[in-house]
């Protein structure tokens, strides 16, 4: 056994940066950004040092901006970055915090920490293992994001062309129907916010409901999920699975299967979201209604060319979700090797 400072040295962030596009900005709970300049390395390791993403760990194989929230782990002399990165997962640094309030983790924490001392020949085999996994799940999360830029792009494309205007509500229905806790499943899927992401328009994570302990709103696949709590945020996203829903989220419902990609592109488009915000009630958590949304005229193409934009989207739809799915088997296979390689 060895000490994991041994093998890794360890450095503080630093407050954000200037802006700029060259390098990827880290903070606690991943990539928040970009930024013009970098203050690690190549191959460095990001570890979340305060509060609620205290001890998660993300890789970077590039330069970046590492900022105050989080800890660069890097590699000694002999070790193999990637290696590293997948030692810290190990780790399940979380439970190793200090504090209550505001948890913590301190640089004298991490290097007393026991951990294996393996050779470089087997660091290297688990490090290209685990790594080409990760690397396969990288590729997918690139089709994800390429997707959504496509969907985008003809939308706004095809909407900038468009001779007329249609209401959102003439485009989907509010499912509004709750369900109490006792009716859901404990192995239901669930969509909460945080399940997410931001400006991204397709839903490939999820929970199950085991913790649900109030009403719901459930949903089914190829429904759409706005995020009315804070819109500012734009959570909205076409659901993979049916489930249910957090009361945070409105559940819209295509009344034409062959417009669902419009409603969806025009529901997830920056005027729609920028509407929900300006109209939202309250100021510190201000919510939408769907009312008002649902009375937000968007650009209308005309039925034939929404119906084709609707064929285009669900084809990308059924790609991102194939890569979704491979994706979330593949990150199985990896987290069920990982203590197998990696004692």
């Amino acid at each position: 056994m060895a000490e994991l400072g041994e093998l890794v040295t360890f450095s503080n962030g630093r407050a954000r940066p200037a802006a700029g596009a060259r390098y990827r900005t880290y903070g606690a709970n991943g990539v928040i950004g970009t930024s013009g300049q970098f203050n690690a390395g190549p191959r460095s390791t990001v570890v979340g040092r305060v509060g609620s993403y205290c001890g998660t760990v993300h890789y970077s194989p590039g330069r970046c901006w590492v900022t105050d929230n989080a800890i660069i782990a890097t590699a000694r002399d002999g070790v193999n970055p990637r290696y590293v990165h997948y030692l810290l997962k190990r780790l399940d640094l979380n439970r190793y915090r200090i504090g209550s309030g505001q948890p913590l983790l301190t640089h004298a924490i991490l290097n007393g920490l026991p951990v294996p001392r393996l050779g470089r020949a087997e660091q290297d085999a688990a490090a290209s293992v685990l790594g080409a996994l990760d690397d396969k799940i990288e590729v997918n999360g690139r089709i994800a994001a390429g997707g959504d830029a496509l969907v985008r792009a003809r939308y706004d494309e095809a909407a900038a062309a468009a001779g007329a205007v249609i209401a959102i509500g003439e485009l989907g229905d509010l499912v509004s129907r709750g369900v109490p806790p006792q009716r859901i499943g404990r192995d239901e899927n669930y969509i909460a916010l945080e399940h997410m992401p931001k400006r991204h328009m397709w839903l490939s994570t999820w929970t199950d409901a085991s913790g649900v302990t109030s009403a719901k709103r459930r949903f089914a696949a190829g429904d759409v999920l706005f995020g009315k709590l804070r819109p500012a945020f734009h959570k909205v996203g076409l659901a993979f699975v049916d489930g249910v829903a957090s009361s945070d989220i409105l559940v819209v419902r295509a009344k034409d299967a062959d417009r669902r990609g419009w409603l969806l592109a025009a529901l997830a488009s920056d005027d729609v979201v920028a509407h929900a915000c300006a109209v939202s009630d309250g100021t510190r958590m201000p919510r939408a209604r769907w009312q008002d949304i649902a009375a937000f005229t968007v650009p209308w193409p005309g039925d034939g060319a929404a119906r084709a934009f609707g064929g285009f989207a669900a084809a990308l739809a059924r790609r991102v979700e194939a890569a979704a799915s491979e994706s979330a088997a593949l990150a199985k296979l990896r987290d069920a090797l990982l203590p197998e390689l990696i004692p």
